[in-house]
């Protein structure tokens, strides 16, 4: 008996009849696989969990005052980095601001984030910045964990007055010459499961 074609009794499949623009999808994406451990301009789990957790519980953190992903080769386009927007000049917002800082200390262990940036302003020197990071641990940033630290870098430091930076970057996973995934995700960001945590600490944080 002549052996029938498989295609026969499988008339809806697929074969070789995909169209260019599918197979060319699949390469790049295939191409991506052998560069980064993650996919391009995406928040990485804890960056997504973070964001999702201060917009819950801050109404002043709603709309475009957390910033992640953006298209400049930094760690924030490696999905890696938040910037939560709260003026470090503006009392109400600082407060809320140390307010949020305080938690991610002491949840650092469930958070695991790398490094904080942020400025103070000390009544002991009236109008003179302190700007400082604060390192988690993770991904080779120096310092004293868990304190704030002076940040030097004086261009940096201004960068970081109107609002807090944390990030899970770990500078031994940089992509040298890479500008679309910059770095690959360490295990410390795709750390989940926090957010009742940090929402429960943040409830009394704002007036609105």
């Amino acid at each position: 008996m002549k052996r029938q074609s498989p295609h026969l009794h499988h008339p809806s499949r697929k074969t070789s009849d995909s169209s260019p623009a599918i197979r060319a999808a699949l390469i790049r994406n295939l191409m991506e696989a052998f560069v980064a451990n993650h996919p391009a301009r995406t928040e990485s789990p804890a960056v997504a969990e973070l964001a999702r957790a201060l917009r819950g519980v801050i109404p002043e953190l709603g709309g475009n005052a957390i910033g992640t992903v953006r298209d400049d080769a930094s760690r924030h386009t490696a999905g890696l980095a938040i910037d939560i927007m709260l003026n470090s000049k503006d009392p109400y917002q600082k407060g809320i601001a140390d307010d949020i800082i305080s938690a991610l200390i002491d949840m650092q262990s469930k958070i695991r984030w790398h490094d904080i940036l942020y400025t103070d302003w000390p009544d002991t020197t009236p109008g003179v910045p302190f700007h400082f990071h604060i390192p988690g641990g993770g991904g080779g940033y120096g310092g004293h964990l868990l304190q704030k630290n002076p940040n030097h870098n004086v261009a940096l430091g201004r960068a970081h007055e109107n609002h807090i930076h944390v990030d899970w970057v770990d500078f031994s996973l940089r992509i040298p010459g890479d500008s679309k995934f910059v770095y690959d995700w360490p295990s410390d960001a795709r750390t989940m499961g926090f957010a009742d945590g940090i929402q429960s600490r943040l409830m009394l944080s704002s007036r609105t």
